[in-house]
């Protein structure tokens, strides 16, 4: 069941939150502390500091609306590569690799149709030979020395456990070399409805707390703009390298060779936060998700103010009377 939250809500958590028990950091963040790197997300978000307009008679407000959906179906691609001395048996050694991987997929459940060969390239190889002669320097001469082919295997399949099946059955037949997976979500157009759908709903709430402060903005002129995009997870994976190094001094670097080993790169899915979001659809995000987002700016203009004219009165006299009335007095003109 989809639910959605308002970053209000987020605010008052956290604002509740300083006597929780503290959260772990990770070692990603503590490399960028080591390293001195402020870490940022990349993600497509809109500033949200509030600002006030040249023209005073304008406001101006920008929803944001997040929408976290699982996929509705993966695709993984591997490559397959070979190698031969003929066309022949080049191509004959890549088809029975490839029939041996269609069979295992079929054994589990995937079906023909969701199977696609693609073609890459196929590709002469060639080597320097050579050749000596008595009296002139060595030649070295190009030959034909075979063939290398490569051809992708496109698996579609919907639940994401299979994968490590598929894996399996690719490795079965040699094929290690997974270069991707695409998450597909049918029937985006709904996800995005759904989004400027709420989103507008919001901003009826908030002219109607605007005209309970007496600001009346369903009377003025109205320009908006929006925005709409998508970041899907082979998007949003980060690397770091986590592990803690002795610090040499400057004496012991100079009076010995220093020797490093490689360490392993790791990645982890880092989605897009939902801190700068007014509107969020299943943010309990568990797994990793499309994530779509859609903003809307709205800009009122207000109608000019009527400054009112300041009236002028006719100057005029008057007589205080001996027992204390005031009577107005009644000049002739020019006097």
């Amino acid at each position: 069941m989809k639910t959605f939250t308002l970053s209000m809500l987020f605010l008052g958590f956290l604002l509740g939150a300083t006597s929780l028990p503290a959260q772990v950091m990770g070692n990603y963040q503590q490399q960028n502390n080591n390293t001195a790197i402020n870490y940022r997300a990349n993600f497509r978000g809109v500033q949200r500091a509030a600002t006030f307009l040249d023209a005073s008679n304008e406001v101006e407000i920008t929803i944001n609306a997040l929408s976290n959906q699982p996929a509705s179906s993966y695709v993984a691609v591997f490559s397959v590569f070979q190698a031969g001395k003929t066309v022949s048996s080049t191509n004959e050694q890549m088809n029975d690799r490839i029939s041996g991987v269609k069979t295992a997929l079929r054994s589990l459940g995937v079906p023909e149709a969701d199977i696609y060969i693609d073609m890459v390239n196929f590709l002469p190889t060639y080597a320097f030979a050579s050749e000596k002669k008595i009296f002139s320097r060595k030649t070295l001469t190009e030959v034909p020395t075979g063939f290398q082919l490569q051809k992708n295997i496109h698996v579609r399949y919907r639940d994401p456990a299979l994968l490590d099946q598929i894996v399996t059955a690719a490795a079965g037949q040699e094929v290690y070399d997974i270069i991707k997976v695409d998450y597909q979500v049918d029937r985006p157009q709904d996800i995005y409805t759904e989004l400027r759908q709420m989103t507008f709903a919001y901003l009826d709430t908030l002219t109607q707390i605007y005209s309970e402060q007496g600001i009346g903005l369903d009377s003025a002129y109205v320009i908006t703009a929006e925005n709409a995009w998508v970041a899907y997870p082979a998007d949003r994976y980060k690397s770091y390298t986590a592990f803690a190094a002795q610090q040499l001094t400057a004496q012991e670097r100079d009076e010995a060779v220093v020797d490093k080993i490689d360490k392993p790169t790791l990645r982890f899915y880092d989605p897009i936060p939902a801190n700068d979001y007014d509107l969020v659809i299943n943010p309990d995000l568990l797994a990793p998700a499309a994530q779509f987002s859609y903003s809307l700016k709205v800009r009122f203009v207000l109608p000019e103010r009527k400054i009112p004219t300041q009236k002028i009165y006719e100057q005029q006299y008057f007589m205080v009377t001996p027992d204390g009335k005031l009577v107005p007095l009644r000049l002739k003109e020019g006097e």
